[in-house]
């Protein structure tokens, strides 16, 4: 029997990557640079996509590693009763080198056919919950890519998921105060508001 992974362990690390992050942002949030806490901000909300999608994908791993009888039984794979985590690894990729996916839609499209709409642990989380994931893959683009692709995309996302019409730079808007009834936490730095997003997404899945 292939060994199983240990969920547990996966979200727990995951979420203690984030704790980190927001520790550093905010005992740097005591000083007086305004523009250093602002780049802190804009630099965080990189590394908090990257655990996010590092997360997603050992999870759907996970999902596999410990339930294929979808997969095999779609691939009509005969004399095969499960998945070890190394070929798991290799069917969430696809083949390639890293697991990639461009939305929410994107990522339980992939896990549907993976390990069944039943199994697939990013159905769990909510739409509302989605909406910001997505947003926080959109900024991440934005930081990083600076296209102007990314900067429509970004400028779009901020208006129909913040209501912000007028646009700014990724490191005011994150380093501000998210003071809308409707945000994930309210009187915070968005910042905060998507790793609150991004921390319940991994405990519900």
């Amino acid at each position: 029997m292939a060994r199983k992974i240990d969920l547990t362990r996966l979200k727990a690390h995951s979420i203690r990557e984030i704790e980190k992050l927001l520790r550093r942002v905010e005992q740097q949030s005591a000083g007086e640079d305004y523009l250093l806490i602002r780049w802190m901000c804009r630099m965080s909300a990189v590394e908090l996509h990257a655990v996010w999608e590092r997360y997603a994908e050992n999870r759907l791993v996970a999902s596999l590693n410990h339930d294929s009888t979808h997969f095999i039984s779609e691939q009509k794979i005969k004399g095969v009763s499960d998945i070890s985590k190394g070929l798991a690894f290799y069917i969430v990729r696809g083949g390639n080198r890293y697991f990639d996916f461009r939305s929410m839609g994107d990522l339980i499209g992939k896990g549907n056919r993976i390990v069944g709409k039943d199994d697939n642990p990013f159905c769990a989380i909510p739409n509302k919950d989605r909406k910001y994931l997505d947003a926080l893959a959109v900024i991440r683009n934005r930081i990083v890519h600076g296209s102007d692709a990314a900067i429509a995309a970004y400028k779009a996302t901020l208006a129909k998921v913040y209501a912000i019409s007028a646009a700014p730079g990724p490191d005011e808007f994150l380093g501000s105060i998210d003071k809308r009834a409707a945000s994930p936490v309210r009187n915070e730095r968005r910042l905060v508001g998507l790793a609150a997003v991004v921390i319940k997404s991994i405990n519900v899945t």
